[in-house]
């Protein structure tokens, strides 16, 4: 969790945030971290590619979706 963009996975969805993992390693689960504004959480479902960043202080934001 080092502020470094990655292609991940979600793994469920509460709100306005999301736990995600990185496609490559499904183990490694985030805290809940924020949906970006323009992006409407209704429409994510589990396990659905998105790009999104983690810091070390447990926040994060997930900025797009990848098809």
């Amino acid at each position: 969790m080092d502020g470094t963009i990655t292609k991940g996975v979600i793994l469920s969805i509460e709100g306005n945030t999301a736990k995600v993992a990185p496609m490559k390693d499904t183990r490694l689960v985030s805290p809940n971290i924020q949906i970006a504004d323009n992006i409407d959480a209704a429409t994510l479902k589990k396990g659905a590619a998105v790009a999104y960043v983690c810091f070390e202080d447990d926040t994060g934001l997930i900025f797009a979706t990848l098809s």
